[in-house]
């Protein structure tokens, strides 16, 4: 090998390694987070919407921090802030400082109630310059939201094409400052997503004119966002039309993802084989995580999850495939049986149980939150709809933060229904099984296996439910 191979050898592979070692630094200064460490999440991909923890702010006792963060392409992060959720567009070896909110807390109502989300905004740059990415993604939305409040009836009722492509075409003229790849995308996507709103209402239009005949934008939240709204559940409802009337067999038979191919392409709208093999990805996902939903097709699941253990493979971009292997992880994560065999809690005497313990019969598992201005009603509801199930039917109660002698006070003097356990890890509970609000209900077949992850509350309507489950 001459000096001369080697060193265009070198520079390969330092270009390489460059490629896969771009960085981006993120800036914060607030005092309200001092002492504080923050995580810094990316979402694996906008299908699963599952989130990886890529850096983390650790504030000094100023309130300043300071994070590298991996960037080869431009994307969002999030960062939890408590009340907030704060998401900024990052791009390659930039470096950014970013202005959030005041810490805010939250409240008890907060974290008990079952629609509590966090406030979510895009947080601006300091200094602020409308050429940044970010800046421009903020002020378009605004213009946007600001547009749709004024005009809202000529958008959605009164259809004047010609008026709206003028507003449009206003829009679309003022961010021609921004020169961003990212956010020509996103203001592109976002026009469309206007047109689509108020006149442009054929679906395969949409599909063929914003999708099949563009490339691919997995990164870019204007593309996903309308993504999944336009292919929402879409092998089930496509598998209701002409077009689509294989589409069942090619799962429920064949398990092929070739077959899907050849079921989605006998619609002209399907001219762009990555976009086909995306949409079959949000279809499966989909499917799987509807399955319970009435009216509309359902799909077997295990030739669900062989399908999508073949688009792992056979995916046309290695994004996709990744894509078909985060769908599956998510399966299997939904699937694990996390606290039947394993977890350890406790009766009021500090003696061990496991729920293993108590199979032989259905379980109702009702994980609820002591301090809950609703958990007394609960319990009544419970003890007046379940007990006369008590030959089938145990329910467990797993009482999160208790006052212990308040506890069993009450359940003497209310004669409540049910075995009451404890854990001192209430934190790693809600974190494996995934709970976003309590109280959560759980149903366990008599030998152990989940019937129902989010079983219903303790409501009349029950009543048929156990009845019918139990025959």
């Amino acid at each position: 090998m001459n000096n001369i191979t080697k060193i265009i050898l070198l520079l390969l592979l330092f270009q390489n390694f460059y490629s896969f070692t771009q960085k981006t630094r993120i800036t914060v200064s607030n005092i309200t987070y001092a002492g504080e460490t923050l995580p810094i999440l990316k979402e694996k991909d906008f299908i699963t919407q599952l989130y990886d923890t890529i850096s983390f702010l650790k504030f000094d006792q100023n309130g300043k921090a300071m994070a590298d963060v991996p960037c080869n392409f431009p994307y969002l992060l999030s960062i939890p802030m408590y009340k907030y959720q704060v998401w900024f567009c990052i791009e390659p070896n930039k470096q950014y400082q970013i202005n959030v909110p005041n810490k805010r807390n939250l409240t008890l109502e907060d974290s008990l109630t079952a629609y509590f989300k966090p406030i979510e905004l895009f947080a601006p740059t300091v200094p602020y310059d409308s050429s940044v990415t970010q800046n421009a993604i903020i002020e378009l939305n605004y213009a946007i939201d600001t547009l749709l409040n004024k005009h809202l009836k000529i958008f959605r009722y009164k259809i004047k094409r010609k008026t709206i492509d003028s507003l449009l075409n206003v829009i679309e003229n003022s961010f021609l400052y921004c020169q961003s790849k990212y956010f020509k995308d996103y203001l592109f996507f976002k026009i469309g997503w206007l047109r689509h709103f108020s006149y442009e209402r054929d679906v395969n239009f949409i599909i063929k004119k914003y999708f099949s005949e563009k490339p691919v934008r997995i990164n870019n939240l204007a593309y996903t966002e309308w993504f999944n709204e336009i292919f929402y559940d879409y092998l089930s409802m496509y598998a209701t039309t002409a077009w689509g009337e294989n589409v069942y067999s090619s799962i429920a038979k064949a398990k092929s993802p070739t077959e899907l191919r050849k079921d989605l392409r006998r619609n002209p709208a399907f001219t762009n084989d990555t976009l086909i093999d995306l949409v079959i990805l949000k279809g499966l996902h989909d499917a799987y995580f509807t399955n319970n939903l009435p009216n509309k097709i359902k799909f077997p699941i295990a030739q669900l999850k062989l399908t999508i253990d073949s688009m792992t493979l056979v995916a046309c971009t290695p994004e996709l495939k990744q894509i078909a292997k985060n769908i599956r992880q998510k399966i299997n994560n939904e699937e694990t049986v996390f606290i039947f065999e394993d977890f350890a809690l406790n009766d009021f005497d500090g003696n061990e149980y496991f729920l293993r313990n108590f199979a032989g019969k259905f379980l109702y598992v009702n994980i609820c939150d002591f301090r809950s201005y609703s958990f007394l009603i609960d319990q009544k509801k419970i003890k007046a709809l379940l007990s006369r199930f008590s030959d089938k039917l145990t329910v467990i109660h797993i009482v999160l933060y208790p006052k212990k002698e308040s506890l069993k006070r009450i359940i003497q003097t209310e004669q409540l229904h049910g075995i009451f356990l404890t854990t001192d890890k209430p934190e790693l509970l809600k974190k494996q099984l995934r709970i976003n609000a309590l109280p959560h209900f759980i149903i366990y077949t008599p030998n152990g296996k989940i019937l129902n992850a989010s079983a219903p509350p303790p409501e009349e309507s029950m009543i048929m439910y156990f009845m019918e489950m139990m025959k």
